[in-house]
């Protein structure tokens, strides 16, 4: 016994086994993203991370606290590279030369970011010059 196939049935068939326009454009829309995103990371890696951390120190707020004075900071790493164990050096300074220096270490500052801190002090510093800055870094 054989059996016939109508006209019907290979319409259905036929159209079961084209790929709808929509499924094409989501599938061309994803491809794109995940080429922008890959390059978008090889970029990065091989541009941006082979620069030296550079660190920059801004003092936010001088507070008095009980037994001293506290000093609140943001260390900005404008470069590409990450800094680990940062150090940053505040000093207060006198007439007859340094008066009392305080250090911190900041345990990471990843490129392009921002991180805060803060460092003590038992004297004033809104009686002497500060001076706060980057000491040192480690590449991690």
């Amino acid at each position: 016994m054989t059996t016939e196939r109508t006209g019907r049935d290979d319409g259905h068939a036929e159209l079961a086994s084209r790929t709808p326009w929509l499924e094409w454009a989501a599938a061309g829309v994803g491809l794109l993203l995940t080429l922008g995103v890959f390059g978008a990371i090889g970029w990065q890696a091989l541009h941006e991370t082979n620069t030296l951390p550079v660190i920059s120190v801004e003092v936010d707020e001088a507070v008095a606290i009980d037994g001293g004075y506290r000093i609140e900071f943001r260390a900005r790493n404008t470069a590409g590279a990450t800094a680990a164990q940062v150090e940053i050096l505040g000093t207060l300074a006198g007439d007859g030369g340094e008066v009392e220096t305080s250090r911190v270490i900041l345990d990471y500052i990843p490129g392009h970011s921002i991180r805060k801190g803060g460092m003590f002090f038992k004297r004033d510093p809104h009686l002497y010059p500060l001076v706060v800055r980057a000491s040192g870094f480690a590449t991690p």
